[in-house]
């Protein structure tokens, strides 16, 4: 299969989204497919919620089987792996998939650390502005090969009781590769992000939450919920 040649040029931000776009289809449709097994899966297993959610997300995207590589990738995500999205060309891409598992008052933001972002986190906390570089790469070189790295969180969220335990929806949301900065997080004014749940005093390292209604609006399509029939 021919991919795009190992190119200096930089990738038309046009392109760059339609490319994230048809990334997070695949996910959410690897989703919705699965949806029954991680259904049951959740009700029966007594492992711990995230560790039931990073299951799922490997068997989701492994029963669906996509275009890639034997390239091997490295990075502090549950599922790395390099396929192809066609647009029309196939166009090497470092899908970079990361589960998270949370009850369901938890489902308007996602805590990510920064190595699992490209972009530079802009955002005020207690009256600073921010700007916080990501560590993750936009780009990944392997064998000749440049993969555009895409970003995308699975959220389990569920409910709990004594004696039994509910899956109600995941939320699948695409984080913009940092090439797109200035039109996702320009200042910390404008932002898509919120405070992360570390504690600067006892020396943790900096986190952040994407919260979802700010990516919404700058576009609607990077985050996308699944739910079962019933719902």
């Amino acid at each position: 299969m021919r991919s795009q040649p190992l190119s200096k040029e930089p990738m038309h931000l046009g392109d760059l989204e339609r490319l994230e776009r048809s990334a997070l289809s695949l996910v959410a449709q690897a989703m919705r497919d699965y949806w029954q097994q991680a259904e049951t899966i959740f009700r029966e297993e007594s492992d711990q919620p995230q560790d039931i959610a990073e299951d799922i997300t490997r068997e989701a995207i492994a029963s669906m089987g996509v275009s890639g590589t034997q390239d091997r990738l490295y990075g502090k995500v549950d599922v790395k792996k390099a396929i192809y999205v066609f647009l029309p060309d196939a166009v090497p891409v470092a899908l970079m998939l990361d589960a998270k598992a949370e009850k369901q008052n938890g489902d308007t933001t996602a805590t990510i650390q920064m190595s699992q972002t490209s972009m530079r986190v802009r955002l005020t906390r207690q009256g600073v502005d921010l700007d916080e570089p990501g560590k993750l790469e936009q780009t990944i070189e392997r064998n000749n090969r440049r993969y555009i790295v895409a970003t995308i969180i699975a959220k389990f969220v569920y409910d709990e009781s004594p004696d039994s335990r509910a899956l109600r929806k995941i939320i699948v949301c695409c984080i913009p590769n940092g090439m797109l900065q200035e039109r996702y997080n320009p200042t910390a004014a404008d932002t898509i992000w919120r405070v992360g749940r570390d504690a600067p005093s006892l020396g943790e390292d900096f986190r952040v939450r994407i919260k979802y209604a700010n990516l919404k609006r700058k576009a609607a399509w990077r985050v996308q919920e699944i739910v079962g029939a019933e719902q």
